[in-house]
């Protein structure tokens, strides 16, 4: 179903209305956020990273106690893409929304046994080359992540910290947030994961194992990007107080791919710590835009 800015189906469907209203609105998804979503790149009519993306799905989603076969989700949004193709719709980004589905009663999900696929198409968005080519500024956000390691990694649909810390007041010149937990330590971004360079030359991206969102961008360049230029990303552990130490950094998702970050605003968010984009940030982007064109 089409409204003025999205392009809506629910399990690939052409039309929602064969879906009563209270049924969508029994959707343990609306009542509790007991689901999960993935953004994914579309282009040329294809999902390049479409095998990851369900995999992590599937995976995550059986965290939440929600079971749904791969199969199901590779044929929900194969008939999704047909309906883009339909309308000769060949790029833009999918969300998917995978949720338990309507049953249960209260918190308990005993009933619950059919999870539901909703997709949604939105266009790309327009600032894609301006943030690859000129980076982006962040803002520390004073909100902080909670501790959980039953929900760390995976992008559920409660994202009230995401949503807090993207409202924060901030500096117009600042494209995204800084996100830490309560021991200050460095986690991601509202909307992003986050690579460092030490200066000894290593690279480290944060620990996720007890909050953050283990996103599929950043999966790919560990396991396949940094290894064709001779690199193997350390997972650590970074404090705020320590970020002036490291010469390079980016934010990367898998919609905008690797972002340069150009400055990070200091501790009173008065003022801006300026950053050069490095050598090997462009490396690594040349390097993912030549194995995966879409992030040209």
């Amino acid at each position: 179903m089409t409204t003025t800015d999205f392009i809506y189906s629910i399990d690939g469907q052409d039309e929602l209305l064969s879906i009563s209203s209270s049924e969508l609105l029994s959707d343990r998804g609306l009542s509790y956020g007991h689901g999960l979503f993935e953004s994914i790149h579309y282009i040329e009519g294809e999902f390049p990273l479409q095998s990851r993306h369900l995999a992590r799905i599937q995976n995550d989603a059986g965290r939440l106690g929600i079971r749904i076969p791969l199969s199901r989700l590779s044929s929900a949004l194969s008939a999704f893409q047909d309906i883009l193709l339909k309308q000769s719709i060949s790029e833009g980004v999918v969300k998917i929304i995978v949720t338990a589905g309507s049953g249960g009663r209260g918190y308990d999900s005993l009933g619950a046994d059919t999870p539901r696929i909703i997709f949604r198409h939105s266009i790309l968005p327009s600032d894609l080359e301006d943030y690859r080519n000129l980076g982006v500024s962040l803002w520390r956000c004073n909100h902080r992540l909670a501790t959980s390691t039953q929900l760390a990694g995976i992008k559920h649909l409660n994202r009230m910290e995401q949503v807090l810390a993207a409202n924060e007041g901030h500096s117009s010149d600042c494209h995204d947030g800084l996100m830490m937990n309560n021991d200050g330590l460095v986690v991601e971004t509202t909307r992003a994961n986050i690579f460092f360079r030490e200066a000894s030359g290593d690279w480290v991206t944060p620990d996720l194992s007890s909050s953050g969102v283990s996103g599929v961008m950043r999966s790919l360049l560990i396991e396949e990007i940094f290894p064709l230029i001779g690199v193997c990303p350390k997972i650590g552990f970074i404090k705020i107080s320590d970020i002036e130490a490291y010469d390079e950094l980016f934010i990367c998702n898998s919609v905008r791919g690797i972002v340069p970050v150009v400055g990070v605003r200091q501790p009173d968010n008065q003022s801006t710590a300026e950053l050069e984009i490095g050598r090997v940030t462009r490396e690594l982007q040349s390097m993912l835009s030549n194995n995966y064109p879409c992030f040209q």
